[in-house]
């Protein structure tokens, strides 16, 4: 009877340790993604960074290889936010992720960032005639008056509409309007840095 009993107290410890084996790595599940530039190339070094849900403190961090590809394993299962960095782009944050212990998360998504683009300020507005009509295809010239060069000119659209993206840094321009059988107008204008500022033109019919 005892040597049975030691018989069955043999065989039962190695089973039991392998029971408990896969439950422990069960615990943790893995996430694999991609990253690349908004409508470019895949992107190297981006900082990828899992935080939980459920504690903030609790981060983990990898980051995106030659390919663009990005991997954690050994994730505590339960929910997750990714951020993803890399300078020169805007970082974007991704939804709660669920990741589920023994499984393996595959983003079908590429995840795209953004570059970082330089401040700047808009000089817009629309070219009129007469009683307040628009006017296509006028000639809209803009050039810096204050000691600096920058000249730029472009066609009002069908709206009589015009824009001109310009540095954002403390300046003075004059915006001028001129077009076939009507006295030209000019105005000007002073921008601080970022700013969008709008005018109206309206052109006189030549006497």
């Amino acid at each position: 009877m005892k040597l049975a009993a030691i018989r069955y107290a043999l065989v039962a410890v190695p089973v039991l340790l392998f029971c408990l084996v896969p439950v422990g790595a069960a615990q943790t599940g893995a996430v694999k993604g991609k990253v690349k530039e908004l409508d470019g190339k895949s992107l190297e070094g981006v900082l990828v960074t899992a935080t939980s849900a459920k504690n903030k403190a609790d981060k983990h961090e990898t980051t995106s290889d030659a390919k663009g590809d990005f991997e954690f394993t050994g994730l505590p299962a339960g929910d997750y936010s990714f951020s993803f960095e890399k300078k020169g782009y805007k970082t974007f944050l991704s939804r709660a992720l669920s990741v589920i212990g023994g499984e393996t998360l595959r983003l079908r998504t590429v995840v795209e960032l953004k570059r970082d683009e330089a401040p700047y300020s808009i000089i817009r507005g629309a070219v009129f005639y007469d009683q307040g009509y628009s006017l296509p295809n006028a000639g809209v010239k803009i050039e810096r008056i204050d000691g600096k060069r920058f000249k730029e000119e472009k066609l009002s659209g069908e709206g009589g509409q015009f824009a001109f993206r310009l540095k954002a840094e403390k300046a003075k321009y004059r915006v001028t309007a001129f077009a076939n059988g009507f006295q030209p107008i000019s105005t000007e204008i002073e921008i601080e840095g970022d700013e969008i500022r709008n005018i109206a033109l309206t052109l006189q019919r030549e006497k």
